[in-house]
């Protein structure tokens, strides 16, 4: 159980503020530290491995999670979550688990819990961490990844980009590579911009990046949400049911066990074709046997729509958003365990005309770049805290780290002959911290509160945008006349989460302000959450 877990010795330095990194990621999740000389290191759970399965089993109390839960899905699908990650930022996980809702941000809350248990076995009491999300999550599932993080027991130091991740960790273990050990993240060569292109489990990210010695900019970001290496496993599945169909004239895809199985055949098949050039693959259902033999041409046909969008994402990205050419692109980094995939190494040998680099681990890279920031952050505090040498802690309090966001933030309009549109305030791609000022006129005299709704996209009409939720300013003088100016300040924060102000202008008083968020959590709903997981058997 939870509040069993074993504790290790009591280190010197106050073991209470330990920070880590974690990639919860959308099939696989990763924790890592530091080392005392600045080098990120992963974690391994109870079975000696490094990832993780996203996987939650769920019976009654008690809750299992990783590969023994994963293994499950075949036999109990109807107790199992998988690809959580995909529905942060949804009201309710989209199917019930164990006869019950469950909301994704309270799944997820497992899995961190039980990084957290593990971690603890290892390194002492963990009592904070920076998570990871894809750098094209909007502000809705950051703030979902956050109260998951605090009902897992966790104070979220900060929400990180994945592909900034990637470039911290890049930079710290291309340095040790050089030989260099006088200062911790120097750029061989002074400065690159690199392309990181980060094909997940479940999500794409495409993001450019300018590094230099103890500076890492992010030029331009972009990329899809429900786009990954599931999408490749559910085409072989979808292959197979369609062959087994054809021969039997039955479809065993419909059975929910059974599609469990052929999603884990599809996996194994998708990395046995990583390396060989056929996979072997057996389907039993209701008295047949299919042997179906997959190529890898083959799989690479049926999949050639998926990687053309991680193409167009790639061009769109340099050429149009980061406006350079692919001779200005110095190196392309690989991020995600898709990215083993022959077919996504020879799309970009093609586009580019270099070499990707997957000279680190692409399902770690993440998790160790995290815990790189984490470490950034507390030398920047000037805690104490973490076990470091004192030349790696001052290298760290020089670090500077420049993030964009990923998405316009604007404010819904209605205009003539089109109805309510999305006006733009801070376009996509802005260095951050960003603010932005707008003058509101009230529409009629005495009112106290008005309303402004707030939205992320970039799509013209404001029903094709994410709606962040409706910004409140309240507490408004009595009797101002009608137009009296309301001055709203609407501000991306480094993390690319959102906040809000507004100043009555009339009198200079400052209002109060607050974004309801629609079913988004509250702090109460976060601690009845945390309560539950707490209380959980969690294996």
């Amino acid at each position: 159980m939870t509040r069993n877990v074993a504790r290790c010795p009591e280190p010197t330095e106050s073991p209470s503020r330990y920070v880590v990194g974690i990639d919860l990621g959308t099939t696989m999740s990763v924790l890592a530290r530091i080392d005392r000389d600045g080098t990120p290191v992963t974690v391994a759970n109870e079975q000696g491995d490094p990832l993780t399965p996203s996987v939650v089993y769920l019976d009654g109390n008690s809750a299992v999670v990783g590969k023994t839960a994963k293994d499950a899905a075949v036999d109990a699908p109807d107790k199992v979550a998988l690809f959580v990650k995909r529905e942060m930022g949804a009201p309710l996980y989209s199917r019930t688990v164990d006869g019950r809702r469950f909301r994704p941000e309270t799944l997820s809350a497992m899995i961190l819990r039980k990084l957290k248990m593990y971690g603890e076995r290892k390194i002492g009491p963990v009592s904070r961490a920076v998570i990871t999300v894809p750098a094209y999550f909007d502000d809705t599932r950051r703030k979902a990844t956050e109260d998951a993080g605090r009902i897992a027991g966790l104070e979220v130091y900060d929400i990180l980009n994945e592909p900034t991740a990637a470039a911290l960790s890049y930079a710290v273990q291309t340095q040790r590579l050089s030989g260099n050990r006088e200062s911790l993240l120097d750029i061989p060569g002074g400065a690159m911009t690199a392309m990181v292109f980060d094909l997940g489990g479940g999500t794409l990210d495409v993001t450019v990046v300018r590094l230099e010695s103890k500076r890492f900019e992010t030029i331009a970001t972009d990329g899809e949400v429900q786009l990954g290496g599931k999408d490749w496993d559910d085409k072989i599945v979808d292959y197979l049911a369609y062959e087994f169909r054809k021969q039997f004239g039955v479809n065993p895809a419909a059975d929910p066990h059974r599609r469990a199985t052929l999603l884990m055949q599809a996996e194994k098949a998708k990395v046995f074709l990583s390396t060989m050039n056929t996979a072997p693959i057996e389907v039993s259902h209701a008295g047949h046997s299919l042997h179906a033999t997959l190529t890898r041409p083959q799989f690479e046909q049926m999949t050639a729509q998926l990687l053309e969008r991680t193409r167009m994402a790639s061009e769109s990205v340099v050429r149009k958003q980061a406006k350079l050419s692919w001779d200005q692109i110095d190196c392309v980094l690989l991020v995600g365990g898709s990215t083993k995939m022959p077919m996504v190494k020879n799309m970009l040998r093609k586009l580019t005309g270099k070499e990707p680099n997957d000279s680190l681990d692409a399902d770690q890279v993440v998790a160790q770049g995290a815990a790189v920031h984490a470490a950034i952050l507390a030398a920047k505090a000037g805690e104490g805290t973490l076990p470091l040498e004192e030349s790696v802690q001052k290298d760290l309090n020089g670090v500077v780290e420049i993030n964009v966001n990923s998405h316009n933030l604007g404010v819904q309009a209605n205009r003539a002959n089109k109805g309510a549109v999305n006006t733009v305030l801070i376009p996509k791609n802005t260095q951050l911290p960003f603010a932005y000022s707008r003058i509101f006129y009230l529409p009629a005299p005495g009112m106290t509160k008005i309303q402004v709704r707030v939205l992320e996209g970039e799509a013209e009409l404001a029903e094709h945008n994410a709606c962040i939720g409706d910004l409140w300013v309240t507490g408004l003088p009595e009797g101002l006349p009608r137009k009296s100016p309301i001055q709203v300040r609407l501000a991306y924060g480094a993390n690319g989460r959102v906040s809000v102000m507004a100043l009555e202008m009339t009198q200079g008083k400052f209002a109060q302000t607050e974004i309801h968020r629609g079913n988004r959590l509250t702090d109460d709903d976060v601690r009845t959450e945390a309560e539950f997981v707490r209380h959980l058997e969690l294996h």
